[in-house]
C-alpha cells in the first residue's frame, strides 16, 4: 500500500508522465548564452577609465575568481598566472576538462540543448558535458557520490524549475590555482523571461574556497535553427601532443620531393 502511494505521489508531480510534459513551460530546444561570442559586451574600464588589458593576471583573475572567494584564492590565481609560461598556456588550453560548477560555460561551447522526458530534464552542453536532472525527491539508486556533472534533483514550483545539485567534482578548477574542494553544492532556478529568453539563477556554495555563497545569473536566447555542434576541448592522453613542450610530437615538415599544391 505504501509503495502504491509513493508511486501515485511521484506520478502526480509535473514532468513525470508524457501527458504532464504538455503542461510544462517550453524550455525544450537549443539555447545560446547572451555573452561573447554570441553577443559582444562593451569593454570593461579600469578605475581611471582606461580599458583593462584582458591578458594581464589581474584582469584574468578578476574575471575568473567568483565574488565571495577567500583571499587566498585570488592570491593563488595571481601566482599561478605569473608562473604560467607561453608553453604552459598552450598546453593547458589544449585539454580543458568540463565540470559543472553552477552554470554552463559562457563562451564558445556554452550553448546547450534541453530535452524533456518523463521524470527527467536533460541538458546537453556543446562543450561536452551532459547533465541529467531527475524530477524526484532523492537521488536515483546507483548514482555516483562525485562526478563532473554532479547529481541533480529537480522539482517544479509553478513555471520555475528548481534544481539542487550535489556530488560535484572537488577537483574541478574554480580559478587558476584553486579547485572547488569538497562539500560544494549548487541551487538553480530556471524560468522563461519571454518565449525566446531563458534565465538561470544559480547559487554556488563551496566552503573550501568561498567565504560566502556565490550568486550568479545568466540569460540565454532560443536558437530554433541552430545545428547542435560537438565542442569537445579535451583529448586525454593524446600521444600526438607533448604537453610539456607545448607542441606536436610528430614532424609535420612536408617531404622535399612533394610537388607543390595546385594553383587554382
Amino acid at each position: 500500500m505504501g509503495a502504491v502511494a509513493l508511486a501515485n505521489a511521484a506520478s502526480a508531480q509535473p514532468g513525470t508522465t508524457y501527458e504532464s510534459l504538455k503542461s510544462l513551460p517550453d524550455f525544450a530546444g537549443s539555447w545560446t548564452p547572451l555573452t561573447p561570442p554570441f553577443v559582444l559586451p562593451p569593454p570593461t574600464p579600469t578605475a581611471d577609465g582606461a580599458p583593462l588589458p584582458a591578458s594581464t593576471p589581474d584582469a584574468r583573475c578578476a574575471a575568473a575568481v567568483p565574488k565571495g572567494a577567500k583571499p587566498d584564492v585570488l592570491a593563488r590565481c595571481r601566482e599561478a598566472l605569473q608562473k604560467e609560461s607561453a608553453v604552459a598556456v598552450r598546453a593547458s588550453a589544449y585539454c580543458e576538462r568540463q565540470s559543472f560548477m553552477g552554470r554552463p560555460p559562457e563562451r564558445a561551447g556554452g550553448a546547450f540543448e534541453i530535452l524533456f522526458t518523463p521524470g527527467r530534464v536533460t541538458m546537453a552542453i556543446e562543450s561536452g558535458l551532459v547533465r541529467r536532472i531527475y524530477i524526484r525527491d532523492k537521488p536515483p539508486p546507483g548514482s555516483l557520490d562525485e562526478s563532473r556533472s554532479g547529481t541533480s534533483i529537480g522539482r517544479w514550483e509553478g513555471t520555475t524549475l528548481v534544481v539542487e545539485t550535489t556530488g560535484l567534482d572537488p577537483n574541478a578548477p574554480l580559478a587558476p590555482g584553486s579547485t572547488l574542494g569538497p562539500g560544494a553544492h549548487v541551487t538553480e532556478r530556471f524560468s522563461l523571461v519571454d518565449a525566446d529568453t531563458l534565465r538561470i539563477e544559480s547559487t554556488l556554495v563551496a566552503p573550501a574556497v568561498l567565504a560566502t555563497p556565490f550568486a550568479m545569473h545568466q540569460q540565454y536566447h532560443r536558437a530554433r535553427d541552430r545545428v547542435f555542434t560537438d565542442f569537445d576541448t579535451c583529448v586525454e592522453r593524446d600521444r600526438s601532443f607533448d604537453r610539456t613542450a607545448g607542441h606536436d610530437r610528430f614532424d609535420k615538415t612536408p617531404p622535399s620531393d612533394l610537388p607543390p599544391p595546385p594553383s587554382n
